[in-house]
């Protein structure tokens, strides 16, 4: 009886690889393009986040600039300068009593 010898797993694996080696090229191809969407997608909900982020911090400058634009009106409103003149400064409407005319 002869002893039959089997070729070792490695050599046949290799030979496999190099006879069929479009197929492992194309493989190698499915899985960089899988992990580079995996990545694209990944940069686009950073971005989505980032931009959701912005857009209420915009809201609430928008919403402070509203509330400065009211406060503004509210504070140079005339009869508020005249009320603050009448009873800060002491000053008076002009009369025809009180009036002084300068010639020069």
């Amino acid at each position: 009886m002869t002893k039959q010898r089997y070729p070792s797993l490695t050599k046949m694996v290799l030979q496999d690889l190099v006879q069929h080696k479009w197929v492992v090229l194309l493989g190698a191809v499915v899985v960089i393009n899988a992990l580079s969407i995996v990545y694209v997608a990944h940069l686009n909900r950073q971005l989505t986040t980032e931009r959701d982020d912005l857009l209420s911090y915009r809201d609430t400058l928008d919403r402070e600039w509203r509330h400065l634009v009211i406060e503004q009106n509210a504070l140079t409103e005339h009869s508020r300068v005249e009320r603050i003149a009448q009873e800060q400064l002491g000053m008076r409407d002009v009369t025809s009593d009180t009036e002084v005319m300068v010639s020069w």
